[in-house]
């Protein structure tokens, strides 16, 4: 019997359909806060009625059979979409300032990506439930929708290889274990450990009157959205309602997530050696490391903090947007020009592969360095023959040429979702900059949340116009799944036999 090569559109809708029904109960949870606070049950309970509706009308679609390939392409892609669309509907349904289906879906996307911008004018305005829901959709994003499926429905591992090599941020998946669904497990297993590591840390700092305004809803949500590198908050200004123990429990939450979760398996349970080992990690602290000095230098230059204020910050704000985070312990767009310069640039980098960041990701830009290195050396000496190593490993050269191509698509995206946002805050008459439309497009498109301007850290995206919203709705999508899952369904060849 020959093996099927055109795409199985039922089985692709099945699998679909279970990712969606599954995901549709974690609505119960926001539904128990906002009961426990005395809100309104009725967004969430709506949505986790549609939501699982729509998934079991879709898992009748056809019989159910291991997916490949192209189905993996697929599923992922679809499954982000329609996951996002049902965790729009309890902001449809509770009202307020994002009830237009356009900024819910904008809302639940940023979420479930973990981006964290958002079109949320009037934060204080909302329930404590919708809020609580804000930063799951993060925490569930985070790992991965389709990795947590894998962890929980064992019919779905037939396929599962396929969809951990398309969700999988990074240019390589890790297989930990011979099981696609144990692997899975013990992904989700390290990530709630960490989890509960950062929302005991954050209680304990308002227990014991460090913090007084962390109670264990601050804690919870904000541990969720910082694990996940997402940096919603239910507070309006974000850390900036917090003190410097907040702040570096923060800070060491976000460089955790930053970190390969497969690596941090590796070392804690099989050889503290493997840190040591890693490249990527190395390059991933220096860059920490290097952007909070110059951050401080800057800010104790323009005498804006004292020396420990301005560390703090500084390392704040770098680890923020290196991780993709997006939390603010200060307004940053009221910064001087090296210093959003400096940030914009950090937009690009990205956390390690493998952990819950996005953007392009550590080791392909040290990568990409590592061949400029070489071209220069084999400019002079064109009979040298140095082949490119990652942590002792020669890097396949096909590989080399897939970071490359992946970062100059990557490039090419982002210029393109900046000239139709310029566009359309034109054509709405908004005082957009330049420097605004590329951080819009630079921190939609990574995954990192706030912009500049009426777009940074204490303000929201609400004043762009519908096209301005999808574009940027699209551009978090497209980077998540890191272009090619979202691209490759635009080639004809991908449905054709």
């Amino acid at each position: 019997m020959s093996r099927r090569t055109a795409v199985d559109v039922r089985t692709t809708i099945r699998t679909t359909g279970s990712i969606v029904r599954w995901f549709s109960l974690t609505l119960a949870v926001p539904a128990v806060i906002a009961f426990a606070y005395g809100e309104s049950t009725a967004p969430f309970i709506w949505t986790l009625v549609i939501g699982s509706a729509v998934g079991l009308t879709m898992e009748r679609a056809g019989p159910h059979r291991d997916i490949g390939l192209r189905e993996g392409f697929l599923v992922v892609a679809l499954g982000w979409l329609l996951v996002a669309a049902v965790g729009a509907l309890p902001y449809i349904f509770e009202g307020g300032d994002i009830e237009r289906p356009i900024d819910a879906y904008f809302e639940s996307m940023s979420g479930f990506t973990t981006t964290g911008a958002s079109v949320m004018a009037d934060i204080a305005s909302h329930g404590r439930g919708i809020l609580f829901w804000r930063s799951l959709t993060q925490w569930l994003g985070g790992m991965g929708i389709i990795v947590l499926a894998l962890a929980v429905l064992p019919r779905l591992s037939g396929g599962g290889r396929a969809l951990m090599e398309r969700e999988s941020p990074g240019p390589d998946f890790d297989k930990l274990v011979p099981r696609i669904r144990a692997t899975a497990a013990r992904l989700w297993v390290l990530y709630v450990g960490f989890t509960v590591l950062s929302i005991t840390a954050f209680w304990i700092s308002g227990a014991v009157g460090l913090e007084p305004k962390i109670g264990l809803y601050s804690a919870v949500t904000h541990a969720f959205a910082g694990m996940a590198t997402g940096g919603f908050s239910p507070e309006p200004r974000s850390f900036e309602a917090f003190g410097a123990t907040a702040h570096w429990i923060a800070v060491a939450t976000m460089a955790v997530a930053g970190m390969n979760f497969a690596l941090w398996y590796r070392g804690l349970f099989r050889s503290h050696r493997a840190f040591r080992r890693d490249d990527e990690l190395r390059a991933y602290l220096w860059l920490i490391a290097l952007s909070t000095a110059v951050l401080a230098l800057i800010l104790l230059l323009e005498d804006r903090h004292h020396l420990h204020d301005a560390i703090r910050h500084g390392a704040f704000q770098a680890v923020s947007t290196i991780t993709t985070t997006g939390y603010a312990s200060t307004d940053f767009a009221v910064w001087s020009s090296p210093a959003l310069l400096l940030l914009l640039v950090l937009m690009f980098a990205g956390g390690c592969s493998g952990s819950t960041g996005g953007s392009i990701k550590v080791v392909r830009v040290l990568l990409a360095v590592r061949m400029l290195r070489r071209d220069v050396r084999t400019g002079v000496h064109p009979e040298l023959i140095s082949p490119i190593r990652l942590s002792g490993r020669v890097v396949d050269e096909a590989a080399l040429r897939a970071t490359i191509g992946f970062i100059l698509l990557y490039v090419v995206v982002f210029i393109v979702g900046a000239i139709v946002l310029a566009a359309d805050a034109a054509a709405r008459g908004l005082p957009v900059t330049v420097e605004q439309a590329l951080a819009a497009s630079a921190t939609s498109l990574g995954n990192v949340g706030p912009g500049f301007g009426d777009n940074g850290p204490m303000g929201s995206f609400a004043a762009y116009g519908d096209v301005g919203k999808s574009t940027m709705a699209l551009l978090m999508w497209m980077g998540r799944l890191e272009l090619l899952p979202a691209l490759v369904l635009l080639s004809r060849s991908f449905w054709l036999r």
